[in-house]
């Protein structure tokens, strides 16, 4: 197992869409917080759960491009047959898929620190220069809110590698990713409200999921804690799901 988690890690590092599509949406993270920051006209009157919302709020493209990467390096690999190789020298494929869903979850996990770290320190900073006084706190909600932007990235990340190991189609993986959140839920909450279930957006998981980079959690149905759970369970369901069904094809 160690050397198939290097293996994978040697992987990520080579496949350069990898880096980049999530390096560019920290990027556009740290400058919104740094613009509303510098460009805010009384930043004495922002506090912690100002800022925080704001990056939680933004982080959710975030959290996508790096499930977009993680559904598209695992569906390169069957497009382009570069899994034939691991596969081959590992006969239970189990313990690879296995191998390739820790990584992806550590990387979400490593771009959701570094995204949301950055993006707070640069608005805090340009905050304080400019008279305001920004730090976290558990009072507020701003501290579970920076905790849960990584705790969401990672989620999005091996809810991406699952359903690009499920799929094994990118642009089908990529386009429910996107459209998930932005279509499908709103349709789904809708159809289920009309049949009379009573708040249907509790069962929604990415908007679920959402609660965890919310500084004030209880505007979202379920909570925090509900919200990482439940689409926690969704993603490993899927890698799951995608692990069995590879299992049984022909690569």
């Amino acid at each position: 197992m160690i050397n198939l988690l290097r293996s994978e890690f040697f992987k990520l590092r080579t496949v350069r869409l990898t880096v980049w599509l999530p390096l560019g949406a920290v990027l556009a993270l740290m400058m919104i917080s740094s613009a509303v920051s510098m460009l805010s006209p009384e930043p004495e009157l922002i506090n912690n759960a100002d800022v925080m919302a704001l990056i939680g709020a933004f982080s959710i493209l975030v959290a996508m491009m790096t499930g977009v990467a993680t559904s598209l390096g695992i569906t390169s690999e069957f497009a382009h047959n570069t899994i034939r190789p691991t596969l081959a020298s590992t006969p239970n494929r189990s313990t690879v898929f296995i191998a390739k869903a820790i990584v992806s979850a550590l990387l979400g996990l490593a771009i959701g620190a570094v995204a949301v770290t950055t993006a707070f320190l640069t608005g805090s900073l340009l905050l304080s220069v400019r008279g305001g006084d920004v730090t976290l706190s558990d009072d507020d909600g701003s501290q579970a809110a920076f905790f849960g932007v990584i705790i969401l990235t990672g989620l999005l990340a091996l809810f991406g590698y699952g359903l690009g190991l499920l799929l094994r189609n990118g642009p089908g993986a990529v386009s429910i990713i996107i459209l998930w959140p932005l279509l499908i839920e709103g349709i789904l909450s809708g159809v289920l409200s009309v049949a009379g279930v009573a708040d249907p957006e509790r069962f929604m998981p990415y908007g679920s999921a959402f609660a965890l980079v919310i500084p004030d959690s209880s505007d979202v149905s379920g909570g925090r804690v509900w919200g990482g759970l439940f689409f926690g369970f969704v993603a490993l369901a899927l890698v799951a799901a995608g692990i069995v069904m590879n299992n049984r094809r022909d690569v």
